[in-house]
């Protein structure tokens, strides 16, 4: 993570502005930044604005924290001192007492993000939230996350489960490493060479320029490798929340389904039920039309019989 003692250098002002997009949108924005500043011919900045890190859905959360609700982020975190003090002092109560307010602060805080989110055009899932508690209570527990969280441009998920936050090596800065001390010069070349020999200084920068040509290609290569590590963390972590996103809305959709096939097995019994019912009466029906057709025959055979009589008895004419 760059030094943030100069907030007003080109870097400051790019990270800040990185830091504040959503995650989906940080590769995007940090490609950009970059072309720009290679258009620039600031060759540096681009490197070094390429070296940020997409940060985490739970990470952007607590930036967004530390930029919009930096007084009472600073009112949750003033709690670590005295959190600090009951558990050297062994004060029980003070302990229960701090760490039942933490806890509601912690759980409001994480709403409040969640809120953030929300007007940022990105909610975050429940997950993410608990997420994001598991931060505020590492930063409650380690000074150097507190700072993290502070300074709006945390990258990582952290936790804290009493023994230090379960987070990557490289999500706490590490301080650069102090340049070797050059190796003294053995005391019989210093005898043997006079102290005006130009040839035995000029042999000495040689090797002095050689050994800093090789640490410089050294350098490169591990930017280099730096970079591309960075790349391959950056495309994981946005396949991982994809996934995640993915498996939220797969559940949600087993949901829905589930609720939709209930309704539709409740519908396929009902229409069993109308259709055996709806059965039973036309079966009724038919008997009814068979028992009717019955009598109608007679009838029309008894009314043939008389009309038949009838003209029997007719006188002839």
């Amino acid at each position: 993570m760059p030094d943030h003692s100069e907030p007003d250098t080109a870097l400051d002002a790019a990270a800040d502005e990185l830091y504040s997009v959503p995650p989906d949108e940080f590769i995007g924005a940090r490609d950009a930044a970059v072309a720009a500043a290679r258009e620039r011919g600031d060759r540096e900045l681009a490197k070094a604005i390429g070296r940020l890190r997409r940060p985490t859905k739970a990470a952007w959360l607590a930036n967004l924290l530390a930029r919009h609700r930096a007084a009472q982020l600073d009112g949750l975190l003033s709690l670590a001192a005295g959190l600090a003090d009951a558990q050297r002092t062994l004060d029980g109560t003070a302990l229960r007492q701090l760490s039942s307010k933490r806890h509601q602060l912690v759980a409001a805080m994480a709403r409040e993000a969640g809120r953030l989110a929300q007007e940022a055009g990105d909610p975050a899932a429940e997950g993410v939230l608990r997420e994001l508690q598991g931060i505020l209570d590492a930063a409650l527990a380690r000074p150097e996350i507190a700072e993290q969280v502070r300074s709006g441009r945390l990258t990582r998920t952290l936790s804290y489960t009493g023994f230090g936050p379960e987070a990557d090596p490289d999500a706490v800065p590490a301080p650069a490493p102090r340049p070797a001390p050059p190796e003294p010069e053995r005391e019989t070349e210093r005898d043997a060479a006079p102290a005006d020999d130009g040839a035995a200084d000029r042999a000495r920068r040689a090797r002095l320029q050689a050994e800093r040509d090789r640490r410089a290609e050294a350098l490169t290569a591990a930017e280099d490798e730096e970079a591309a590590a960075r790349a391959k963390q950056d495309t994981d972590e946005a396949a991982r929340e994809e996934a995640v996103t993915a498996r939220e809305d797969a559940r949600r959709r087993v949901a829905e389904l589930t609720a939709e096939l209930e309704a539709a097995r409740e519908q396929e019994r009902t229409a069993a039920t109308a259709a055996r019912d709806a059965e039973t009466a036309a079966k009724a029906s038919a008997r009814a039309v068979g028992v009717a057709a019955s009598r109608t025959a007679r009838a029309q055979a008894r009314l043939e019989e008389l009309d038949a009589q009838l003209s029997a008895a007719s006188p002839a004419e």
